[in-house]
């Protein structure tokens, strides 16, 4: 194992400037880069990785990533950003106004994955970007992500990638589903 008195002087200086610049800012980086600084933490002063988070480390996260331009500028939505509009758009159309909301939401609430997670917080502080994700095993997926008013909305929009199904979150720990096609 090297040690930071094995490193040349020079090398050791560049090493520390690196772990001083280290951040896991997402504003400031690709989702991808975001994504690896979430699992593997700041390196240590030998340049090593030991605050894995080991429990992101071994979950399968077999998705293409591509970064494109939110079609709501700035992640602004005038007609449906806000979250009260677009759960109620969403009451509607799943289960009709006479259901009460509170019974709508609790019956199409679930938690968040952790790249969903880490994809609200991204597209939260890149408001101007989205998120295109495709499974590349297993059943064929499309994910769409991308800031929109309020919230962050997580779509399949495509029916021969996952159905047509779309979910909103705005804490980043819980997703509502509003559309089922």
């Amino acid at each position: 194992m090297t040690t930071e008195s094995d490193l040349s002087p020079a090398i050791a200086d560049e090493l520390q400037d690196a772990i001083d610049e280290w951040h896991a800012d997402p504003a400031r980086l690709t989702f991808l880069e975001y994504r690896d600084r979430c699992m593997y933490g700041r390196p240590s002063p030998d340049g090593h990785y030991r605050n894995c988070d080991r429990r992101l480390l071994l979950q399968s996260f077999s998705y293409q990533v591509r970064e494109n331009d939110n079609p709501y500028t700035n992640g602004e939505d005038v007609e449906y950003g806000t979250w009260s509009k677009a759960l109620e758009a969403g009451r509607s159309y799943l289960v009709g106004d006479k259901v009460p909301m509170a019974k709508f939401v609790s019956a199409h609430t679930s938690s968040l994955t952790d790249w969903q997670k880490q994809a609200f917080l991204w597209c939260m502080s890149n408001p101007s970007r989205s998120l295109e994700l495709e499974a590349l095993t297993g059943r064929p997926l499309q994910y769409k992500i991308r800031k929109r008013g309020e919230y962050v909305e997580i779509g399949l929009p495509y029916h021969d990638y996952g159905g047509e199904r779309y979910w909103i979150t705005r804490d980043g720990k819980r997703k509502v589903l509003i559309n089922v096609d």
